[in-house]
């Protein structure tokens, strides 16, 4: 199982676009048509959450280097200025990680994707995904 990416998860997304490529990969399950919405909500949900993630990175990589050579003393304004944009992309990460909750609560419901014990759904569906994206 290879860990999603934004790229995987893009052309996952663009795979699964179509019905009967969909359907096929929920071939597994009871009734595919009713997961189709479901499991390309998941995907949008997975995607955001990547791109939270990958701002937050960004953001904090930026800030580590102009800290690194700002003077002594009072923060300059740019240096408060990217502290507000950290604190907003963790923000934006925080809710994207619940919207992924949420929506990896609702496909391992209505799809029956077995969860093994002390993981959560959004670890569940993460890994189904990594496996379909194979």
């Amino acid at each position: 199982m290879g860990k999603l990416t934004l790229a995987s998860v893009a052309a996952l997304n663009e795979r699964l676009a179509d019905d009967d490529a969909c359907d096929a990969a929920l071939a597994a399950f009871a009734d595919a048509a009713a997961l189709r919405g479901p499991l390309r909500s998941l995907l949008a949900a997975q995607a955001g959450l990547l791109q939270a993630e990958h701002e937050v990175g960004q953001v904090a990589d930026t800030l580590r280097r102009d800290q690194k050579y700002a003077p002594v003393g009072r923060p300059s304004v740019h240096i408060v200025q990217l502290r507000k944009q950290q604190a907003a992309a963790k923000q934006a990460a925080l809710i994207a990680r619940q919207v992924l909750a949420r929506e990896a609560q609702t496909f391992v419901r209505l799809s029956a994707l077995p969860v093994r014990a002390k993981q959560t759904p959004s670890e569940a569906t993460t890994a189904w995904l990594g496996a379909l994206g194979k």
